[in-house]
């Protein structure tokens, strides 16, 4: 992942500071369910952990017994490592490939988080391999958050690249020209989002049939989505 975007952070930090892509509600929305389903500390397991600014509320709003990142950027994980200094939960920081790294893991982790990781793999059969790779590792009740965007049901990509970069030149005011075109060629070459249904096969597929959206953001393009072994784990498939 180690392309211009995440070479040059500062405009990646920017999304982050102006909460463009509503991390805090949903980190907040993760949060509350962890404290609803877990009475102990959680072993949290993060794909794409980046430099932890999202997941550090999180990390400080729910007991840790443990926690994980993997990033492949050092730029993003050097940064997460002053930022982990700061607390004082049991922590680990891997760099590499998530895939390569997600083999190295044993678990068992109460929650794995993927957030806005997963639509970074152009080939499906990768995506396949993370999910089956999850959900071994995950304990009897734990579950996989996935937090990304989804295109709308059997929506082209090429439309939803443009629905995404109009939605960004709108609202992502803080960017300047330059930042702005570095971030819609990265989407336009390093985007490859599922919708909802295809989430939720992965999941079934790979032994985690129960599925639920927790959580989605009014333009209808980011989601959190929960994943689990049980079967009528939640309220509702969340499907569109």
């Amino acid at each position: 992942m180690a392309d211009a975007l995440f070479q040059e952070w500062r405009v990646y930090e920017k999304l982050l500071i102006h909460d463009y892509m509503d991390h805090l509600a949903f980190f907040d929305r993760l949060a509350r369910e962890i404290t609803a389903r877990f009475d102990r500390p959680v072993a949290i397991l993060d794909l794409g952990c980046g430099d932890l600014t999202p997941v550090r509320p999180l990390l400080a709003a729910v007991p840790v017994a443990h926690y994980v990142g993997i990033d492949e950027s050092e730029v993003a994980l050097s940064i997460a490592r002053v930022h982990l200094e700061e607390g004082a939960v049991p922590r680990q920081l891997v760099a590499g490939d998530m895939l390569e790294v997600l083999k190295t893991q044993r678990g068992p982790f109460d929650v794995i988080i993927a957030s806005f990781s997963l639509h970074h793999l152009a080939d499906p059969d990768q995506k396949r391999a993370v999910f089956a790779a999850c959900a071994p590792l995950l304990s009897s009740d734990g579950f996989l958050a996935v937090i990304d965007v989804f295109t709308s049901p059997l929506e082209p990509r090429d439309e939803y690249v443009e629905r995404w970069i109009h939605h960004a030149d709108t609202r992502y005011v803080a960017l300047g020209p330059e930042e702005k075109q570095l971030l819609f060629e990265h989407v336009r070459t390093r985007d490859f989002p599922v919708s909802l249904e295809e989430c939720r096969i992965l999941g079934e597929a790979a032994g985690l049939p129960g599925f639920i959206v927790l959580l989605e953001d009014s333009p209808r393009l980011n989601r959190l989505v929960a994943l689990s072994a049980a079967k009528l784990w939640g309220q509702s498939r969340g499907t569109e």
